[in-house]
């Protein structure tokens, strides 16, 4: 239905916009999904950066979790916020790259906008495959987790990262020396790989929730 469906509608025009939930990534409270990031989902081919971040919109706006993680809790006296990771991934989906130094410049400027926020939750794509890395800005750590390799950092986004701390320490005129503490984050008990099923389980639950957007 959603092949149909994007067929029919998102061929004759630019783009769909999607409403996010405000303030996910400090900056416009929507994104935009273009024929190409359809096909992406469509034909399991490499997924493209807008449809990852679509889908972290679906995460955040049907899980009941969202305010307690961006707003903190009682217990905490921390927030919680998030990166676009088409902002700092490099995407190697047809012919397109992004320059360390932008990527770098781009985590800096939502670093500058994190409103206190402590805890920063920076999704990256090094290519057909997610890793997290959350930064404790209280501590100056770096949790990495990757769940195809638990001994090895990808270096370029440790050189964005590192790079967009010093950026950041520069912009807030602070005078103190930032060298990043960087931690590999065991992966916990789950699923060793996903079927077909779940797979499909996914994408149809993005199919449900984006085309929603079709005829708005």
């Amino acid at each position: 239905m959603t092949a149909m469906m994007a067929d029919g509608q998102v061929t004759k025009v630019d783009s769909i916009r999607v409403q996010s939930e405000n303030d996910l990534f400090r900056y416009d409270s929507y994104t935009y999904l273009t024929w190409d990031d359809f096909e992406a989902v469509l034909t399991m081919d490499e997924l493209t950066g807008v449809v990852i971040v679509s889908y972290m919109i679906v995460c955040m706006i049907t899980g009941c979790f969202f305010n307690k993680l961006k707003y903190g809790s009682p217990e905490r006296d921390h927030g919680i916020c998030f990166v676009n990771p088409a902002v700092i991934s490099p995407s190697t989906r047809k012919g397109k790259s992004k320059n360390i130094d932008d990527a770098s410049r781009g985590l800096a400027d939502r670093l500058s906008k994190r409103k206190g926020n402590d805890i920063i939750f920076m999704p990256y794509n090094p290519g057909r495959h997610l890793v997290l890395g959350v930064l404790d800005m209280k501590s100056d750590t770096c949790y990495y987790l990757d769940s195809l390799s638990s001994g090895n950092f990808n270096m370029q986004f440790k050189q964005i990262v590192d790079s967009a701390m010093v950026l950041y320490t520069t912009q807030t005129r602070s005078n103190k020396r930032v060298k990043l503490n960087w931690v590999n984050v065991t992966i916990g008990d789950g699923k060793a790989e996903y079927t077909t099923a779940d797979i499909d389980e996914i994408r149809e639950e993005w199919s449900t929730f984006v085309t929603m957007f079709i005829y708005r």
